[in-house]
């Protein structure tokens, strides 16, 4: 869902047709769709669960400095590694994945989404950590998860809308 409502926003609901969307219905890539929906199935979904089992048995604490610890062991690790592999199977579902070009695009975005993420996922993390029960922590991070793939999804396919 989160990259159909990102094809939304690209559209900006012009009606107008691109040479990608020529073949769609409604100038949604269902490609996309799929690829975007694949990437959390079998990559975000356990790569999140394994994350937070490590992190919490890592760092058990609730405390302040426990908190910013797994927020920024968040941003140095797994934030990055998401964001590389959801370029790859962007670029790849698009069928312009090549190793130089992936690497250039990792060159050129990576650091502008590193930085908006330190924006929006250290707050997601806070509330996660100390307010959220941690039953209901996957719950609460697959929402903003959805919001942020959103933004993903936009600079993903940047090039391509």
């Amino acid at each position: 869902m989160s990259d159909w409502c990102a094809q939304l926003i690209e559209n900006g609901g012009d009606g107008k047709e691109s040479d990608e969307s020529i073949a769609t219905k409604n100038n949604i890539v269902y490609s996309r769709i799929v690829m975007t929906f694949l990437v959390g199935l079998l990559f975000f979904g356990p790569a999140a669960n394994a994350w937070y089992s490590m992190i919490f048995k890592v760092l058990p604490s609730t405390s302040l400095i426990s908190t910013l610890k797994k927020a920024i062991l968040g941003q140095i690790f797994f934030g990055p590694t998401f964001t590389c592999v959801f370029f790859a199977a962007g670029m790849i579902q698009s069928g312009n994945f090549s190793l130089k070009a992936w690497l250039d695009k990792i060159r050129n975005d990576l650091p502008p989404v590193w930085l908006s993420g330190i924006g929006y996922w250290p707050i997601v993390d806070f509330i996660s950590y100390k307010v959220v029960p941690m039953q209901w922590i996957p719950l609460f991070v697959n929402f903003a998860s959805f919001v942020w793939t959103i933004y993903l999804s936009l600079i993903s396919n940047k090039s391509k809308a």
